[in-house]
């Protein structure tokens, strides 16, 4: 009977997930789809023992609808009953660090609890960033003998993509030979697109053509009024919805360089998919991510003090120049680690669960 692989909680639109777990499907594991909330992963884990695999991505389902801190901290407390019945029936669980602590957390507390538990439970902890252990030592203290390194990939090969600029600026309604800036995915308050909207403003001065070009789901959904009155000047191009798989290459084959002004975030796949489109990324400076990309030439960072804004701008009109070198570095770069070689790395992880427990066995 084949081992299960659950991971928490498993979003079939994140790509991400998909790729991670290509080859366990290939090996023949048993991933388990669709787990998102807390009782489901409660009623799947009580079928979980010896050799299977629970992997923990986000927490934040943990405390999700719960009114109350009294709630959120019961959420905990049932979490942790998952974790530790894992482990006591044989089954090993992993923990990605994705997050310093999850996106507007309304439970920091709870949350920080929740994280020092997986801290405790994991048999591997997975950091994407290199300097995971160090950022997150103000919140809760990582194991460093369960740390182990399982960098994000590229997307190459993931998204539907035709490989024509202008044919994707005609089918999404963007203007051809026009210098463009894109901000493409959930649009959340963390991620600074208040910020953008005042740098692209600034910058469309010097080039008045300027066009801004924004698609994404705004969570939560009561922030869309405040959203479109943000994004309503003339020069911009938008689509408030989720983006579908099949349209994600012509928002960024839209966009002559994507801007991530993003506020706390330890890592970050929207660079790594603008990097497998060729395009610019831009990130403010002296943070996690930054620091992990600082070599990487279709990179471009700026100063978030004392004025971001200006500072955002500068670096737009920056990346605006240059293109076809960074095109060729961020391709190069897109080929060096792709989903099929993380897999593969993800699998020989797995793998190496099972040698622990057939090890302990003897």
């Amino acid at each position: 009977m084949p081992s299960t692989l659950l991971s928490f909680p498993y979003y079939r639109s994140n790509p991400y997930l998909t790729m991670l777990t290509v080859a366990p499907r290939a090996a023949g594991w048993d991933v388990v789809e669709g787990v998102q909330g807390l009782h489901r992963l409660e009623a799947r884990a009580e079928h979980m023992g010896r050799g299977d695999v629970l992997h923990v991505h986000w927490t934040s389902p943990v405390t999700a609808g719960c009114e109350s801190l009294e709630d959120a901290w019961a959420n905990a407390a049932r979490f942790e009953d998952v974790l530790s019945g894992l482990r006591d029936r044989g089954a090993d669980v992993l923990w990605t660090v994705h997050n310093s602590i999850a996106h507007e957390a309304d439970y920091v507390d709870v949350e920080l609890a929740v994280a020092k538990a997986l801290a405790s439970y994991a048999s591997r902890i997975i950091q994407l960033n290199p300097a995971t252990v160090e950022e997150t030592a103000a919140y809760y203290a990582l194991p460093p003998d369960k740390v182990v390194d399982l960098p994000h990939s590229s997307y190459l090969g993931v998204y539907p993509d035709g490989g024509d600029d202008a044919a994707s600026r005609e089918r999404i309604g963007v203007p051809q030979g026009v210098p463009t800036v894109g901000f493409i995915g959930q649009i959340r308050a963390y991620k600074g697109l208040d910020v953008l909207c005042r740098a692209v403003e600034i910058a469309a001065e010097q080039v008045p053509d300027l066009t801004f070009v924004v698609a994404g789901k705004v969570v939560p959904a009561s922030d869309v009024e405040t959203v479109e009155e943000m994004l309503s000047a003339p020069n911009i191009v938008k689509r408030l919805g989720f983006v579908e798989t099949a349209d994600f290459a012509d928002w960024m084959r839209a966009s002559d360089v994507v801007a991530l002004p993003y506020r706390r975030i330890l890592n970050s796949g929207s660079l790594l998919a603008a990097g497998t489109f060729g395009r610019t990324a831009l990130i403010p400076a002296d943070t996690p991510v930054a620091r992990q990309f600082a070599d990487q030439p279709w990179v471009v960072t700026y100063a978030p003090e004392p004025d971001e804004p200006v500072a955002l701008a500068a670096a737009i009109l920056e990346a605006l120049d240059g293109q076809e070198s960074r095109h060729r570095a961020a391709h190069e770069f897109t080929r060096a680690y792709t989903p099929y070689d993380m897999s593969r790395d993800y699998l020989r992880l797995l793998d190496e669960l099972a040698g622990d427990l057939e090890g302990a066995a003897r």
